[in-house]
């Protein structure tokens, strides 16, 4: 009944359409929110977490809630992954769009990695991991990574997964940082 539960409102999710509530917010708390909402499950499977963040990144223009829900749920991939302990890493970086640098905020990115050293993801596997209903586990949906591509596409931003089994995944999240006058969407 809770599987079936958990799918129905999964389905639900990916079927709505999504409703953004943006506004700038400090992706680093952000990202210290969420890490420290998975500590005790990653302690309890011997998993270090490490935070590799940037005090040059400020504030974002993203819709917060959805955005914890991503990192949430790439999180909780990796633990699975991870079943004899290991290391999750997340890593917050500024990027520069176009040629030259330049300084113009419409031109900024972040680009968020969460990286694990665990098992891997089969090479066939890694370009249907976004397909709705797709699922390597017993009791997986087959929707969260498709909700996760969801919200990041209405952030107008990218994810990429690079993957070798037996070594680790590094999922990279790409997001504009928008600006102030953007703000409150």
């Amino acid at each position: 009944v809770e599987r079936l539960n958990r799918v129905i409102g999964q389905l639900l999710e990916f079927a709505r359409p999504m409703e953004m509530n943006r506004r700038l917010t400090s992706i680093n708390e952000v990202i210290r929110h969420t890490l420290k909402m998975i500590e005790g499950e990653a302690r309890e499977k011997k998993i270090d977490i490490r935070a590799d963040l940037s005090p040059d990144v400020k504030d974002v223009l993203i819709d917060a809630d959805k955005i914890k829900q991503v990192l949430l749920n790439l999180y909780i991939n990796s633990i699975g992954a991870m079943e004899k302990g290991g290391t999750l890493l997340v890593s917050l970086v500024p990027l520069w769009r176009g040629r030259g640098g330049g300084s113009s905020q419409g031109n900024r990115m972040i680009r968020i990695d969460v990286s694990d050293t665990g098992k891997g993801i089969n090479e066939k596997d890694l370009t249907r991991i976004f397909d709705p209903y797709f699922t390597t586990k017993p009791s997986g949906t087959g929707l969260g990574l498709a909700i996760v591509y969801r919200i990041i596409e209405a952030h107008d931003g990218e994810i990429r997964v690079k993957s070798t089994s037996g070594k680790g995944t590094t999922v990279s999240v790409f997001l504009p940082t928008g600006t102030a006058s953007e703000g409150q969407s």
